[in-house]
């Protein structure tokens, strides 16, 4: 990146805040956070929509703690991820705590000039009522083999209504296929939730739904974007722009 970076501090940090935001309208979530680590719990038994990012650079173990604790008292199970220069510290403390550690994933990031467009054709529509919410989070029920039901109450009734906060869906003849998430913190903007539906994949509706969403989220005063990308879909992001950064160590608690 030859543009002036944010630290990894700071980029980690947007990805803990604004997924916080991100299910701000959750029906089960809940969110804050703690000197080095934001908590965002989504509230269903999925460890993929409940965090703990941890980012310091002071201690993080307190936070983890705290995180940890909510977690045990709902019965959910749940992800720590920590930046390589605190993952030490973060891996010990929550190994303490009962989670697992399973390996690492690619923090990805673009500079908002870095982003490659999609040029598909796939029309696409802003998430901004009922109808849209729903098809949502049916779309990442499908994508993600989870319970439609989980998904629905991930996104929320009230999505809409979430500052800085935006999703987009790719339609194919009128149906929607696709959908990409994303929330801003300062001037990062975090990537989340997106999937396409099995039947409909490798077609290009989910670069155009990410494509959507960065174009807004440029609008609204983002000059960084960036993610936690599962390996498989590393690929994916490369081609639309997005580096490596960092690979966080991730540990897993399933209770």
């Amino acid at each position: 990146m030859s543009h002036n970076t944010p630290s990894l501090v700071e980029l980690f940090r947007a990805q803990g805040d604004g997924w916080r935001s991100f299910i701000g309208a959750a029906e089960r979530g809940e969110s804050w956070d703690a000197p080095g680590v934001s908590v965002g719990i989504g509230g269903e038994a999925s460890e993929d929509v409940n965090w703990i990012v941890a980012y310091g650079p002071e201690s993080v173990a307190e936070g983890i703690a705290s995180g940890a604790a909510a977690l045990h008292r709902r019965m959910l199970p749940g992800s720590v991820y920590a930046a390589s220069m605190v993952a030490p510290e973060a891996g010990a403390g929550a190994e303490a705590l009962g989670f697992a550690h399973i390996g690492h994933l690619p923090l990805m990031c673009a500079h908002a000039t870095d982003v490659v467009r999609s040029d598909d054709e796939h029309e696409t529509r802003v998430v901004d009522d009922v109808e849209t919410i729903l098809a949502a989070g049916d779309i990442l029920a499908d994508a993600f083999e989870l319970p439609v039901d989980w998904c629905r109450r991930l996104v929320g009734v009230g999505f809409e209504r979430l500052p800085g906060v935006v999703a987009y869906l790719a339609l194919h003849d009128g149906r929607p296929v696709a959908v990409a998430g994303s929330a801003l913190a300062g001037d990062i903007a975090g990537v989340y939730a997106v999937g396409t539906k099995a039947t409909h994949r490798h077609r290009g509706a989910g670069a155009a739904a990410l494509t959507a969403v960065v174009d807004h989220q440029i609008r609204a005063g983002a000059h960084w974007f960036g993610l936690l990308s599962a390996p498989p879909a590393e690929p994916f992001y490369a081609r639309l722009g997005f580096v490596a950064v960092d690979h966080p160590g991730v540990w897993v608690l399933r209770p």
